[in-house]
């Protein structure tokens, strides 16, 4: 729902996070061996690595 309203208030930025971009070496293996990849499929591919790796800072 929040994308689908930001696609209509401001397009352009959303087509920044879907839009595919060349990944650097150092990040190809942590992206499966990937060469390209959406900024927001990334952001998805390292969210998900810290939940499963329980690697979220919780505050005290």
């Amino acid at each position: 729902m929040v994308l689908r309203r930001a696609a209509v208030e401001s397009p352009k930025k959303v087509a920044a996070l879907v839009d595919l971009v060349n990944l650097p070496t150092a990040l190809r293996e942590f992206a499966g061996g990937r060469s390209q990849m959406s900024h927001l499929s990334f952001f998805l591919g390292v969210w998900s690595h810290i939940k499963n790796n329980n690697l979220q800072v919780h505050p005290s």
